[in-house]
């Protein structure tokens, strides 16, 4: 088996490149049409945008599409989800997010909707200001990139070699496009917690590589792709274990902000098994050969 994966491997390494190299390039073009159109790389909750989150907690059954058709007449952006007790489907509430900042329309179309008296003690209101939005998620952002920049730096300061840094950068900076990409597609608004997802996923991805390139490189006594096979088992062993307890985790999870956390960490893993073997491994193996490796 390990033979007929060998020869599979050596054979095509070119032919595996295509496909991730058309996903990180598509991702690209995706993200720039999305911000020539948007101004933004994807869709902001209120968190990072701005606005008003309102949490109404009653044990009263809600009709989320009278209650979201009510607050329409007075706002025409909208997002209203139900709230679930922890670790069970009783519903104890919803949530409303806006990025209009109306408290008191907004509380008067509630109670039409509803019927429900509001009260400090059965509805709490977030309000966040467009200009804190917009710098918190600048700063997050610039946090994002300061961090590609020390993990590009520390990768060549280990490795010493411009290809084999380069390859790693290439594929944390894939696994970043293609998951907002996927994001972008599915709808979903990045909020604060979003973005230390991204975070978390940047340091994934290194992982796998670096174990990839000092598994292929600094392998002094096995060949190139006793190397490969070897980070392979290790790297798919570690992402399969976190995918999976994120997996369970997401199932029975209440709160949509660890949700969130959860979907993009298990997206980006995905997409970082297909970059990092399909792509990065080729690479690193010509590479090697060419250095003079087995």
């Amino acid at each position: 088996m390990s033979l007929k994966l060998k020869t599979l491997f050596e054979k095509n390494q070119k032919k595996m490149m295509i496909l991730p190299i058309l996903m990180i390039v598509v991702s690209f073009i995706f993200l720039i049409t999305t911000y020539t159109q948007t101004g933004d790389l994807i869709d902001k909750d209120v968190s990072l945008s701005g606005g008003m989150t309102l949490t109404l907690y009653t044990e009263q059954t809600i009709d989320q599409v009278k209650l979201e058709n009510s607050l329409k007449q007075d706002f025409s952006e909208i997002s209203i989800r139900k709230l679930s007790e922890f670790g069970t489907n009783k519903e104890i509430g919803v949530v409303i997010e806006t990025p209009e900042i109306n408290e008191e329309s907004i509380k008067l179309r509630i109670t039409e909707a509803t019927g429900i008296i509001l009260t400090e003690e059965n509805l709490s209101i977030e309000v966040v200001g467009s200009s804190l939005g917009d710098s918190f998620y600048s700063q997050m952002m610039k946090a994002l990139i300061f961090a590609f920049i020390f993990m590009s730096l520390t990768i060549l300061i280990t490795f010493r070699k411009i290809v084999p840094s380069l390859a790693v950068v290439i594929v944390a900076l894939g696994d970043l496009t293609i998951t907002l990409s996927i994001l972008n597609l599915m709808g979903m608004k990045l909020s604060s917690a979003g973005i230390a997802a991204l975070l978390l996923l940047v340091g994934y991805s290194i992982d796998t590589d670096v174990l990839l390139t000092t598994r292929v490189l600094k392998n002094r006594e096995g060949t190139i792709w006793e190397g490969v096979l070897s980070s392979m088992k290790t790297g798919l062993t570690m992402t399969i274990t976190t995918i999976s307890a994120l997996g369970a985790a997401y199932l029975v999870s209440t709160s949509l902000v660890l949700k969130q956390m959860f979907a993009i960490i298990i997206i980006g893993l995905l997409i970082d098994v297909i970059l990092t073997y399909m792509l990065n491994a080729p690479m690193l193996s010509l590479y090697a050969k060419k250095e003079g490796g087995k």
